[in-house]
């Protein structure tokens, strides 16, 4: 059972700073919407366990989504409820890699933006991407107690 520091080694004070609380929020909510959808096709064998992720992946989109207007509200951000391209808004420079890829605009193989004629921006605030095991505990490491 992992151990974690929300401090990341002292880095962030999330406890006695509102806004870097829900700054870390964000990201950890938008870690675990796409780390979910990144195990998607590794329980699909599984209805039961399928079902559960989904369900806890659309609660994770439900919790980023109003994180982000918390923070937008209380004017620490001016982002939408949901992820526009690989913006990071005023987040710190630590949670590129939560967003990178989140400016997609292929899907199933159909490049969306020449099909629809749709803005770029607005193309890739439809999907969330997903994140894979590298990806989520290289994002996570910095959060874990050693």
């Amino acid at each position: 059972e992992p151990k974690f520091d929300f401090t990341a080694k002292g880095n962030f004070q999330p406890f006695s700073d509102y806004p870097t609380f829900l700054a870390l929020a964000q990201a950890f909510e938008d870690t675990g919407v796409r780390a979910y959808k990144g195990q998607a096709a590794n329980v699909k064998e599984s209805d039961v366990v399928l079902t559960a992720a989904l369900s806890i992946h659309s609660v994770e989109a439900r919790h980023a989504s109003m994180v982000r207007r918390l923070r937008t509200k209380k004017g620490l951000d001016t982002v939408k409820g949901w992820i526009t391209n690989a913006s990071i808004g005023t987040l710190p420079a630590a949670t590129t890699a939560i967003y990178a890829g989140e400016d997609n605009i292929t899907h199933a193989g159909v490049n969306v933006v020449n099909l629809t004629k749709l803005d770029a921006g607005a193309v890739s605030e439809a999907w969330d991407e997903p994140l894979n095991k590298d990806q989520v505990l290289g994002i996570a490491s910095l959060f874990l107690a050693s």
